[in-house]
């Protein structure tokens, strides 16, 4: 039975390792629990301590912690579950490591094994530097943390490497009385933890690779679409102007008979197509000029009331590959949201304006009804889950690449969508 004192220590830092352990969750599969999973995990560990206290041994309270986190897991993040126990269970062998190595750290310099017995008092001392260590971690992962940030993944690799280090030297020191199978079972156990490490890096790689090749798929889609569309614009534009001689010579002869009704009458017919190519949209990009106007006649055809404002900066390094990826998207996105809107919302408002040397893209558009978030994300509300959803991804891709970010906001049935771009001017020869 344990005393009062190390109870109430055990109950204080298994909750904060649990803590720790559910954060480093959270940040690498980038995804944040319910309120409801964070109450299950704080009054499940301060049951398994208690309980364990009195009745367990320390490797089974690390096991009961384990199966604590994958209730949770299994109750907010079920189809991750695989890789949480993974995480989890790698974490906790980190976690034990740190603590023997810092208690047997204090055991050499105060010469003394008390600091590895579990139950003398001294053993809390490595237990409360590891809760310091991880606490400090914490705050640099929270500010600094991006789940493709290498830096991140080196920093825990460089941890594993001097924990192998640490448990190799611990072997052939004579200081301490510690047997050749606790060390050895320690160092197989950081070998271990390092491996993990690098085949969890392999395989967030592989899945970045792979996300960018269906980033690349969609891309290519959308721009094989859209260059259909232009292609029958330009095809429908260039029949007028062959056909114009014949549909001025027509006019005339009709006014030359003084049949002005019919005369005009033939003007009204020539109007519509004529009207779309004066109101074309000029970026001193073809190809997103043909893209705005295309998709401005679209929502217009679903009587969806436009509103273009453009002032684009000439000679940039944006190419107008990522410029099309970016106002396709977004474009999309709202033709169809808008064209499901009520009256007085079936509206589409885009305003490309440069501020210095930032590119700002911002399209408005009304809603029918609210758009589907989960975790601060945006999900797609068509049928096909799975093959849908990436164009807000393809957006960030192309926007990334210009150091810059893109952000949505939704209220009172009107739905933005803001892109940020960076850009620096290009001597054109």
């Amino acid at each position: 039975m344990s005393e009062w004192y190390q109870v109430l220590s055990g109950l204080l830092t298994n909750e904060l390792r649990l803590f720790f352990g559910l954060f480093l969750l959270t940040k690498l599969l980038n995804v944040s629990l319910p309120r409801n999973a964070w109450i299950l995990a704080v009054f499940g560990e301060a049951a398994v301590t208690i309980f364990g206290a009195a009745y367990v041994p320390a490797a089974g309270l690390i096991a009961a912690e384990i199966l604590l986190v994958a209730a949770v897991s299994w109750y907010s993040l079920r189809e991750r579950l695989r890789i949480c126990l993974f995480l989890i269970f790698f974490y906790e062998v980190g976690v034990a490591l740190w603590e023997f190595l810092f208690s047997a750290a204090f055991g050499i310099l105060f010469r003394t094994a008390a600091f590895l017995d579990a139950g003398a008092p001294e053993s809390l001392a490595g237990v409360w530097l590891t809760r310091l260590f991880l606490a400090v971690l914490a705050v640099l992962f929270a500010k600094r943390w991006n789940p493709g940030n290498p830096q991140a993944f080196r920093v825990v690799s460089i941890l594993a490497m001097l924990g192998l280090f640490g448990t190799v030297t611990l072997s052939e020191q004579t200081i301490l009385p510690i047997g050749d199978d606790r060390t050895g079972a320690w160092v197989i156990l950081s070998m271990l933890l390092l491996f993990a490490i690098l085949f969890y890096r392999m395989g967030r790689q592989r899945d970045m690779e792979a996300e960018i090749a269906r980033l690349k798929e969609e891309q290519a889609e959308i721009l094989e679409r859209d260059f259909q569309t232009l292609s029958r614009t330009y095809s429908a534009n260039a029949k007028l102007y062959h056909d114009l001689h014949n549909h001025i010579e027509a006019i005339y002869q009709t006014l030359k008979q003084g049949e002005v009704e019919a005369a005009l009458q033939y003007c009204e017919d020539l109007r519509t197509p004529m009207k779309e190519i004066a109101e074309t949209v000029w970026t001193g990009d073809r190809a997103v000029d043909y893209l705005i106007s295309s998709k401005v006649a679209l929502a217009e055809q679903r009587q969806v009331r436009t509103k273009v404002n453009i002032e684009f900066p000439r000679n940039t390094n944006i190419r107008n590959v990522d410029l099309t990826t970016i106002l396709g998207n977004l474009l999309d996105n709202a033709v169809e949201a808008a064209g499901t809107a009520p009256e007085h919302l079936r509206f589409l408002n885009l305003t490309i304006r440069r501020i210095n040397n930032m590119l700002i893209i911002k399209v408005e558009n009304g809603c029918g009804q609210a758009p589907v978030q989960e975790e601060g994300r945006l999900l797609t509300s068509k049928e096909d889950a799975a093959m849908h959803g990436w164009g807000l991804k393809s957006v960030r891709t192309a926007v990334e690449r210009y150091d810059g970010s893109v952000d949505t906001d939704y209220a009172g049935g009107v739905f933005r969508s803001v892109a940020t771009l960076s850009f620096h001017p290009v001597k054109r020869i």
